[in-house]
């Protein structure tokens, strides 16, 4: 009876050590690159568990990514590598206009006692049977620029499928998701299933991407996550960035209803929230960066509306319109109405014209010095409607 008390013990004692063994974690959805400019760029993705996670880069110069140690670079935060299953590593340092291949990895750590117990097992994106990932940084030599945008996909992963299927093929320099990709942000995986995972599949891991925030990702308990899921220069929704001869300013609708409608059940604080953004738009219209980009580019989820629209835009108008008026911008591209539309200047007391592209179609976008040209196209990959607009 002694023996087999004993076996017992051991058995339990056993099983308790491999069950405070942290998970065998792999990636979940991902990556996708964000925050891109000429010397930096942030890998995000999402695990299966809770780990560390970091990236390493090699130069795109034909070697083994196994030709030697490559650098590597940590997700840190106040001293501590970040313990999560939402990664985003900033990637500093790097070249203008150049192609960087990339790896990520990630290893399971049990730090819910005091000392953290990482597992010995090592997860990392395959670069033996297929080519590393790779992403070319922005380059404001280059003598244009060319990106593609969709919006409104509210989670229908059949049309997000049709509208990114030629990406890679087309080889944009970057992809815009103009707002609304989901329509209720309940958790991480809502942003996976919603867009994300087939984003990964048809570009995202091999192109910079661009988000606006539409009035949707502001709405659910998830929508917390979305700076952790798709991190910004400014660690705000709102940013600029370059790009050949464009400066983009990417700007945040927030809600479209006056922030004591009942929908938003008393957590909606979005009047203050726009001040904020209109002072630092007036500071950012200033800068070198934009005054000295020959061609002006913003990105804005609800667009400006012709006489009075719903309080969201009366707002964007009454805060934003006057200074983006004054700074010489060249078009504007929006979405959130479901359905085309393209404002002349001053169709909506606008300096310049302001394209609306639908739920349905995605916009091509070929910018030089000289003049912008957009197509939109259907699902099919049929132009639909085209616009040249010549550069101030």
């Amino acid at each position: 009876m002694k023996r087999f008390v004993l076996t017992i013990m051991a058995l339990v004692a056993v099983a308790a050590v491999f069950a405070a063994d942290p998970p065998r974690v792999k990636t979940k959805c991902g990556p996708w690159v964000v925050g891109v400019t000429d010397t930096e760029m942030t890998v995000v993705w999402t695990s299966t568990d809770r780990c560390m996670g970091w990236v390493e880069i090699a130069p795109d110069d034909g070697t083994s990514f196994y030709a030697e140690e490559r650098p590597r670079y940590d997700e840190d935060f106040m001293g501590r590598h970040v313990v999560s299953d939402v990664h985003h590593v900033r990637i500093t340092g790097l070249k203008p206009g150049t192609t960087y291949r990339y790896r990520i990895y990630q290893q399971g750590v049990d730090d819910s006692g005091h000392n953290p117990i990482p597992s010995g097992y090592i997860s990392a994106s395959d670069v033996y049977s297929r080519k590393p990932y790779a992403i070319r940084t922005m380059d404001f030599g280059k003598a244009d620029c060319t990106f593609t945008m969709i919006n409104d996909i509210h989670g229908r992963d059949s049309m997000m499928l049709a509208l990114t299927k030629d990406i890679r093929s087309e080889k944009p320099d970057f992809v815009v998701f103009n707002g609304d990709m989901v329509s209720f942000m309940g958790s991480t995986e809502d942003i996976e299933k919603g867009f994300m995972t087939r984003a990964t599949e048809t570009f995202a891991t091999d192109f910079p991407l661009v988000y606006v925030r539409g009035n949707h990702e502001t709405r659910g308990p998830g929508f917390s996550e979305y700076l952790n899921l798709f991190p910004s220069t400014t660690n705000a929704p709102y940013f600029m960035f370059r790009q050949g001869p464009a400066a983009f300013i990417v700007l945040d609708s927030g809600e479209d209803k006056p922030d004591s409608d009942i929908e938003y059940g008393g957590t909606a604080a979005y009047d203050a929230y726009r001040e904020a953004m209109a002072a630092w738009l007036k500071e950012a219209i200033q800068s070198e960066e934009f005054r000295a980009a020959p061609v002006k580019i913003v990105l804005l989820h609800i667009p400006f509306a012709k006489g009075t629209g719903w309080y969201g835009n009366n707002e964007l108008k009454r805060l934003l319109l006057p200074l983006l008026n004054e700074a010489g911008v060249d078009v504007m591209l929006s979405g959130h109405n479901h359905r085309y539309s393209y404002l002349e200047k001053g169709d909506a007391d606008n300096n310049f014209p302001i394209l609306v592209n639908s739920n349905n179609d995605r916009v091509k976008v070929h910018a030089t010095k000289e003049q912008i040209v957009m197509e939109v196209l259907d699902a099919t990959g049929k132009m639909i409607h085209k616009h040249t607009v010549k550069v101030q």
